[in-house]
């Protein structure tokens, strides 16, 4: 039996370039949640982490570059409920500054990185992503999410 007061947790961040597109990446058929699917960076927190500095790991990680902690901006805050049952949630940073050339650091996770049209994502991007890219444009700062098992959502 789960603890009904877990809330776990993950981050994103958008980058954002001069011209408004923001950084993804395509995963590879391997990924349980989002295969052949386009998301923005981020992941799970890892054991004793804040969402900033998690934050932070996670875009080092997948494509490395690196944000200086003072240029991470609070985006919003999502409340989704997730494939499995579970209730997450999720906070997205951005960012408009970074140090770096962006790259695939994860090519065993991701088929390539790309820069998006937070307007209009590719039609392979997954439905959370969608959502916050959407809340993104919109300027909310805090949206509900579903995606079932199937990868589609609303």
């Amino acid at each position: 039996m789960s603890d009904p007061y877990l809330s776990p947790s993950n981050v994103m961040v958008l980058v954002v370039r001069g011209d408004g597109r923001i950084l993804a990446v395509r995963h590879n058929a391997t990924s349980k949640t989002s295969a052949n699917q386009v998301t923005v960076v981020g992941g799970k927190l890892e054991a004793g982490e804040f969402l900033d500095a998690g934050a932070l790991r996670e875009l080092a990680e997948e494509t490395g570059i690196h944000v200086a902690a003072d240029d991470l901006e609070f985006g919003q805050v999502v409340h989704y409920l997730d494939s499995d049952g579970v209730r997450v949630i999720g906070v997205v940073f951005v960012a408009y500054r970074w140090q770096g050339e962006p790259r695939n650091a994860e090519p065993h996770k991701h088929e390539q990185i790309l820069w998006i049209d937070p307007g209009d994502p590719p039609a392979d991007c997954h439905p959370y992503t969608r959502q916050v890219l959407e809340n993104f444009q919109a300027g909310r700062r805090y949206g509900n999410i579903t995606v079932p098992a199937s990868g589609g959502g609303s």
